[in-house]
Order: C-alpha cells, then structure tokens, then sequence
C-alpha cells in the first residue's frame, strides 16, 4: 500500500491533463525504493482498463518488460511513458535489505526475456522480482471473464433449444 505522501502525489499527477511536467515527475521518482513498482492505467483509448508496471531498481535504474522485453528504460522513455499511463499507485517492496539484493538480481535475470501478453507481460515481470512468482491477474481475470461469456453463450444457445 502506498504511503500518505506518496498517494498525495500520485494525486498531485492526477490533476495533470495528458503530460507529466518534470516537477511531478521527479516528486514520483523521489518517492521511489528499490524494488518498488509504479503501476500505471493508460489515460485515453480502448486500453484504459490495462495495467502497466515498471520496477525501480534505486539509483534512478528503471526496469520493465516493454518494446519486445525486459529492458532498463531510460528516464526520457518513462517520462514519454507516463504522458500515456497515468500512475495510480506505488506498489512497495517491504522485504529486508537481504530480500533487495535478490530481487534485483532476478530483475536482471530477466534483461532480453521476451514479452509475451499471456505467458510473459509486464506485470508477470513485476511480480517475478517482488515476489519471486511470474503471475498476471490481467490475464488470469481475462480468461475468467472470458469463460464466462463463453459459457452465457452455451446456456442461452441451450435455453433456446427447448
């Protein structure tokens, strides 16, 4: 969960239209630990309801699974990247310094691992160095929902029959 202050912020971020001045921006960063996660929604367009996370590996050192793969992003690409995803929370990394130092190794364990929407995304990748487990709720919710409908379909198509 987010800090008060960094809530305040992200709220602060909130108010801006479509760009991140670099006031805002550098408030974001300076509120930032390694291993924490911004997790970002997309301000306009057809993928509003997708996630995006990039991990901060401390020592203004982003990481992210974007463009292809898992590659360290430059801060003129994650400034670019918030004009699209508005930030909506940090994600804290609450382990020891101990627990630090290996996620960070399996961040870079993962450089030039392909991005894969349902095998590999960004937030599998997020997980994969806070927790230790590639995992994507995105995915996991979209075939849920998926099934759903599929199976809404069979019953009103079984409904109908009789």
């Amino acid at each position: 969960m987010a800090k008060p202050l960094a809530k305040h912020r992200l709220k602060v971020l909130e108010k801006r239209n479509k760009y991140l001045s670099m006031t805002n921006y550098l408030m974001l960063i300076n509120d930032l630990h390694p291993v924490d996660v911004i997790v970002a929604k997309m301000r306009s367009g057809l993928e509003r309801f997708l996630i995006h996370y990039i991990v901060y590996l401390g020592s203004g050192v982003f990481i992210g699974n974007m463009k292809g793969c898992v590659k360290q992003v430059s801060n003129f690409e994650l400034m670019e990247l918030l004009k699209k995803y508005k930030p909506i929370n940090i994600r804290r990394f609450t382990g020891s310094h101990f627990e630090i130092q290996k996620a960070i190794i399996r961040a870079k364990q993962k450089l030039g691992y392909k991005y894969s929407f349902l095998g590999f995304n960004c937030e599998h990748f997020a997980n994969w160095v806070q927790f230790g487990k590639e995992s994507s709720n995105q995915v996991t919710n979209g075939f849920l929902i998926a099934s759903g409908l599929v199976r809404l379909k069979l019953i009103s198509s079984n409904n109908g029959k009789r």
